[in-house]
């Protein structure tokens, strides 16, 4: 019975096997095993290969995946996840896989696909397929930075599963609304960060109503201002611990009323960047479970509410850069609840703080400080001895003083940053002490180090950051320090007095990226260096060498800084090898020659200074290829020929142009107006004719205030400053200046340029009148056409440039009267009218009475103050006899005292060019009656002849 009993079995599993091997293809197996517990579906690998079809696997992450025999189990290929016991794919991990292409619509045949992670791949700016919508098992959709654009498909509401979503980083379309959004009711991670919702005014109540968010990311979205209420506040979600709404600059403090009713369990509030202004509020007093607070990089006033100082579980509190200010006291009192105890990090930097350093012995758990940029004083190494766990410490840019010494640091075993810049700090370091820590940053810039190198820097091996800029070291650097291991990305020995050679640093520090050198005393060949730099800055030197340093080195060089050395030869034509540069400064040397075509590879150039050099010829029209240039300056050389009208039409960027003192000759093109956005313009002395072009209207940002500045992925510019990026943050370059005529002297502008305009035509052989328009530019600083030969009048509206700082149309052939409108030039510091044909009354007004006579001297024809020459119509004529005698005795006799008193000063003076008193005795002596009298250029006359006294002053 029992055998009967064990064949049916076996027939029955046969029986089994047999309809298996059957019904195969309908139920979507393959034969192959993938292990002892997991079968793949057929029409699933056949899906997956099918994506991996229209995408591009550059790094063979997905060389696993194929039709292969040895492949055709997908369960165990890269990224796939199987269901053990099913065969079916439950998750996609392909994140950061460098994949490129397109989603394939097979995926929809996943019906059992729980995550899908494809972030960080590029995708071509395609669109979010709709179909995602279809994956309604999916919990988790990770799209994070996959270069996806287009709409947000609106069937992504479908997905009533979804607990985490991320779509951040993206380029997808302007979002009008979030209603899709509030169907995810299991949604728990939301992330949209730097996507654009900033007509998406529902947004605070879209996720005010989601019941299970607890992590809600929006950095950088524009948010718009959204009003709260008493309904928002019922429905807001309590499960919220964390919470980004940081860079949206139209968040005001309004966002406090939601926050203090929508969770007690926020553990993360990123609110910087935004504009909350006012007093810190009380809001996250409740919030028990608060340890990261960011409330940096806003405008809030006054001090720390005490509140924030009884968070038992606050680790973090950024309050940097906002208006923050008090007592010192006060303001660390409020701190010393409970938090003082759990506070790691404390980050004040960038405020107004004013007083005496606070002691930090209350706050033992303190492992980052930051007073930075502040308006602390005194003393510093009593206050910190005590913060043994301290890693980070900014002290930059306060008024402290006093010895840093090896002691205090040596209390600080685990610091890793230190900056102590821009105070009035002296270091005392023994020449073999061993620091027990091991610094990625050191920041010593005008602290007190000199005059030896110090020796304790051998001992850091980790090294990134080194800034011993300004530190009075006047010793030349050791042969140690370029055999040192760092990897360093920066190094800045700028402003002090080092001396000797620099070594071929081509090999030295490969990863250095940002090399400052400049203002010492380096001499000799300049040094090769690695193609990886960014910036090299090797200005107010002693380097020779330009031809073979500019034609050995290749790279991704963005900023090039020579100036001021002894460089002296012709610019070589080697520019081909730098087109990443987008500033190059070669001033102040002694180049001549031509300036090479290859200067036109330039093509990112924002920046060009080649001023104070002996350059001779024509402008290369290659240049005009570098149609990014905001800054041009090639003030005081040889150059030759006429200004290129391509510059106007093809650098319409141009912010600051001066060709001052050259050889430029010919006429003012019409095109120099397309510079809409031109600031500054120099053209003076130079040999240019012809007329000023009647088109200066054009000047847009002359006329009206528009920002200059420039921001794109690896730099911004603003104005002549310059900022760049790295991989380790931002840069700021100051080196740009430009040397501005202003109130009759010239000055040196850098980044203080400002709101600085001005037009400077000065010293050429321009004819013609001054053009109507240029009454336009309203924004008008500074006005210089002197030394030229114009004619006509001065426009009558001239007064409308009410901003107008310096004007001067000296030594030209101006007549007429003066405009009246002049008066209301109540910012003119500077005037000078003289030698011209003008005539007339000075208009009256404070600030033209105040100017010198001696700036309204050589024309002929003006009178009333600041000049003594009268008015023909402020002299009373008494010619004929008078009404009243005794009057006429009485006021005449005080008339002719004042005539008699001005005729003596100018016959004083003039006795100084040959004039003898006894010779115009006489004529003192005769009866004066309405003496007209000028020391400025106008004759003495009246019933006599007087020699004319001209140019003199008394």
């Amino acid at each position: 019975m029992a055998l009967i009993m064990g064949i049916r079995s076996h027939k029955l599993l046969f029986a089994i096997f047999t309809l298996l091997l059957l019904l195969k293809p309908a139920l979507g197996f393959i034969s192959k095993v993938g292990d002892d517990n997991v079968w793949c579906i057929e029409r699933e690998r056949q899906a997956l290969l099918e994506f991996k079809e229209s995408l591009i696997d550059n790094t063979n992450m997905l060389s696993s995946w194929g039709s292969e025999d040895a492949k055709k189990n997908c369960c165990s290929w890269e990224g796939v996840h199987c269901n053990n016991q099913t065969g079916h794919v439950l998750e996609l991990h392909l994140d950061f896989y460098g994949l490129r292409g397109k989603i394939s619509p097979s995926l929809i045949e996943l019906h059992h696909l729980t995550y899908l992670g494809l972030s960080g791949n590029d995708f071509n700016n395609s669109q979010i397929p709709k179909f995602i919508g279809s994956l309604s098992n999916l919990k988790r959709l990770d799209l994070n930075g996959a270069n996806l654009s287009g709409p947000i498909p609106f069937q992504l509401g479908n997905l009533s599963h979804l607990q985490y979503l991320d779509l951040s980083w993206n380029n997808l379309k302007l979002v009008q609304n979030l209603e899709w959004l509030s169907h995810l009711v299991s949604i728990e991670h939301l992330d949209l960060s730097n996507l654009n919702l900033s007509v998406a005014n529902d947004w605070l109540k879209v996720v005010s109503g989601l019941p299970n968010l607890s992590e809600l990311w929006l950095y950088n979205c524009s948010l718009p201002l959204a009003t709260t209420s008493p309904l928002l506040h019922i429905n807001s979600s309590k499960s919220l611990t964390y919470l980004d709404l940081s860079n949206n600059p139209c968040i005001n403090s309004s966002i406090f009323s939601w926050l203090l009713n929508s969770s007690t369990n926020l553990a993360y509030v990123d609110l910087s960047s935004n504009q909350l202004q006012g007093s810190i509020p009380n809001v996250f007093s409740d919030m028990n479970s608060l340890e990261r607070l960011y409330l940096h990089d806003n405008q809030f006033e006054g001090g720390i509410p005490k509140s924030l100082g009884d968070i038992c579980t606050l680790h973090l509190l950024y309050l940097s850069s906002n208006n923050l200010n008090g007592q010192v006291l006060e303001f660390f009192h409020n701190l010393q609840g409970c938090t003082k105890d759990s506070l790691e990090s404390l980050h004040l930097g960038g405020n107004q703080i004013k007083g005496p350093m606070p002691k930090f012995a209350k706050f033992p758990s303190l492992r980052e400080l930051d007073l930075s940029n502040n308006k602390f004083y005194g003393s510093v190494a009593e206050k910190i001895e005590t913060l043994y766990k301290l890693e980070f410490l900014d002290l930059r840019s306060n008024m402290l003083e006093g010895v840093i010494s090896e002691a205090l640091l040596s209390n600080f075993p685990n610091l890793y940053y230190l900056q102590l810049s821009s105070n009035s700090f002296t270091s005392n370091f023994s020449f073999d002490w061993i620091p027990p820590f091991q610094l990625n940053d050191l920041y010593l810039r005008s602290c007190k180090l000199g005059p030896h190198f110090p020796n304790w820097i051998k001992t850091q091996k980790n090294l990134i950051f080194l800034d011993l800029s300004n530190t009075r070291i006047s010793d030349t650097i050791p042969t140690w320090f370029w055999n040192m291991p760092f990897e360093l990305h920066y190094l800045n020995l700028s402003q002090n007095e080092i001396k000797g050679r620099l070594p071929n640093i081509y090999n030295i520090f490969s990863n250095l990226a940002i090399l400052d050198f400049s203002s010492n005393r380096f001499e000799g060949p300049l040094p090769a260096v690695s193609s990886n730099l960014t910036s090299l800055n090797l200005s107010k030197n002693k380097f020779s060498g330009l031809n073979s340093f500019m034609c050995s080195i290749t790279g991704g060089m963005m900023h090039l800084d020579l100036s001021s050395n002894n460089l002296s030869e012709e610019i070589p034509d080697c520019f081909m090898h730098w087109q990443e540069l987008e500033i190059l400064n070669l001033a102040h040397n002694k180049l001549f020659g031509e300036i090479p075509r290859s200067i036109g590879s330039l093509m990112r150039l924002i920046a060009l200074d080649l001023s104070n050099n002996s350059l001779s010829g024509e402008l290369p029209g290659s240049l005009q290829n570098s149609t990014m240039l905001r800054f041009m300056n090639l003030r005081e050389n040889k150059l030759s020929g006429r200004i290129p009208a391509w510059i106007g039409e093809t650098m319409s960027s141009l912010i600051i142009l001066s060709l001052r003192s050259n050889k430029f000759h010919g006429s003012i093109g019409l095109q120099i107006c397309l510079l809409i956005h031109i600031k500054y313009l120099d053209l003076s002395q130079n040999n240019i004719s012809g007329t000023i072009p009647h088109c200066l209207n054009n000047f847009t940002a002359m006329a009206h205030k528009i920002s200059d500045v420039m921001t794109d992925k690896y730099s911004t510019w603003n104005g002549p400053e310059y900022s760049f990026y790295t991989d380790y943050g931002k840069y700021s370059d100051n080196s740009l200046n430009i040397i501005v005529g202003w109130k009759g002297n010239v000055y040196e502008y850098g980044k203080n340029f400002g709101e600085m305009r001005s037009i400077d035509l000065a010293n050429n052989k321009l004819t013609g009148n001054i053009p109507e328009g240029i009454s336009s530019l309203i924004e008008l600083k500074a006005l210089n056409l002197s030394g030229n030969m114009l004619t006509g009048i001065i426009p009558k509206n001239i007064g409308k440039l009410e901003q107008l700082e310096s004007l001067d149309l000296s030594r030209n052939r101006f007549s007429g009267s003066l405009p009246a409108s002049m008066v209301g030039l109540h910012y003119l510091g500077y005037l000078d009218l003289s030698y011209n044909k003008l005539s007339g009354r000075i208009p009256t007004g404070t600030q033209i009475q105040s100017f010198n006579p001696s700036k309204f001297m050589g024309n002929a024809g003006l009178c009333g103050p600041p000049l003594i020459e009268k008015c023909p119509e402020d002299v009373t004529s008494n010619v004929g006899g008078s009404k009243n005698h005794q009057e006429d005795q009485d006021g005449g006799s005080k008339n002719h005292q004042g005539d008699q008193d001005e005729f003596w000063k100018c016959l004083y003076v003039g006795t100084g060019f040959g004039f003898a008193a006894g010779d115009l005795l006489p004529l003192i002596l005769r009866p004066i009656h309405s003496l007209k009298i000028s020391c400025w250029g106008a004759s003495f006359k009246e019933d006599f002849r007087i020699p004319m006294l001209v140019g003199v002053q008394v």
